[in-house]
């Protein structure tokens, strides 16, 4: 399975979203995603996938495609992609 579905498969589960309607491209807050359970979401991610995203790299993700970037760019980074 590749990041992005993984990534989409928590978010549905994690925010009770149907994973077949799951547009990856939709900013967060459409998705009823507020900024609190992203951050706790975060976490999951991070330990999911064993790396860890900045603060900085953080504000800048506004959709579950940026998501994705930021953990496969982390990913690479970590010698893990």
């Amino acid at each position: 399975m590749d990041t992005l579905s993984r990534i989409k498969e928590m978010a549905a589960k994690e925010f009770s979203i149907d994973p077949g309607g799951l547009d990856p491209s939709a900013p967060l807050d459409t998705l009823g995603i507020d900024s609190l359970s992203f951050i706790e979401f975060m976490f999951k991610v991070e330990e999911e996938f064993g790396v860890s995203v900045s603060d900085d790299d953080l504000r800048g993700i506004k959709t579950l495609a940026d998501l994705e970037r930021q953990v496969a760019a982390a990913l690479a980074a970590a010698g893990k992609a």
